[in-house]
């Protein structure tokens, strides 16, 4: 083999060694990063980490902790349609229905306010005594008050339920740079996959198994106020722990 020879291969091989050490980097799921950063920060307890890019968590102390991951499969990615409008309108409704139940429920209130006064006074005392007037007025009152309740679990649950919804959005929408999530001006969809991995699970107590999870992920995209929007992958579910 000729000197110039020689040369020339030594020189091919600088040329392909960085490409090979490439394609084995491509290799890697682009999932892999995430989650590794994912169960440290859940090993770690850390939860600012943690709530910016997962919208779940694993508790060490009650659930265990991933000590390493292979990932075996990902899923095709799943599109579901964003609603949040409906949600909006349901918590306005709500908001109108028990501002007009107040309303009526006050002019009751003024209409027998000496009434009720006096059986509130009297409901404080160990052996309550009614007037059959005050008795008519309280069958009233109680069903006021028991409406009152009804109305306010009505509304907490319809914004409740509005918050979990937008709770992961705003997760995967919020990246530096990019304006706040707003919900009444966003329309768009979410963009899910399931990550199944073959995962070495330390339990509470100690013991190490191995255990197939499977990760959902999930990002958000569409547009706010006429500006396109794409979000950052997250965690939204861990089963199988």
């Amino acid at each position: 083999m000729t000197r110039q020879t020689r040369r020339h291969i030594v020189t091919i091989l600088l040329v392909l060694t960085p490409l090979w050490m490439l394609d084995t980097a491509c290799s890697t799921p682009p999932e892999q990063q995430q989650l590794t950063q994912f169960f440290r920060a859940a090993r770690n307890r850390d939860a600012t980490s943690l709530s910016m890019m997962a919208s779940v968590s694993i508790d060490p102390r009650t659930q265990g902790s991933v000590e390493s991951f292979d990932i075996t499969t990902v899923s095709e990615e799943r599109r579901s349609p964003l609603d949040f409008k409906s949600m909006s309108d349901a918590i306005e409704k709500a908001q109108k229905d028990e501002y007009d139940f107040q309303l009526r429920k006050k002019t009751y209130s003024d209409a027998n306010l000496k009434t009720i006064e006096d059986i509130l006074k009297l409901e404080r005392t160990a052996s309550p005594k009614f007037t059959p007037a005050q008795t008519a007025v309280k069958v009233e009152w109680d069903r006021w008050r028991a409406e009152t309740a009804s109305y306010v679990k009505n509304l907490t649950t319809t914004k409740a339920a509005l918050l979990a919804a937008t709770a992961p959005v705003d997760v995967s929408l919020t990246q530096p740079g990019q304006p706040k999530f707003d919900a009444a001006a966003f329309q768009g969809e979410t963009v899910s996959k399931d990550v199944l991995i073959a995962a070495q699970l330390k339990s509470p107590g100690g013991a190490t198994a191995t255990k197939d999870l499977t990760v959902t992920m999930m990002k958000v995209v569409g547009t706010q106020a006429g500006v396109a929007r794409d979000g950052k992958w997250i965690v939204t579910k861990v089963a199988g722990l």
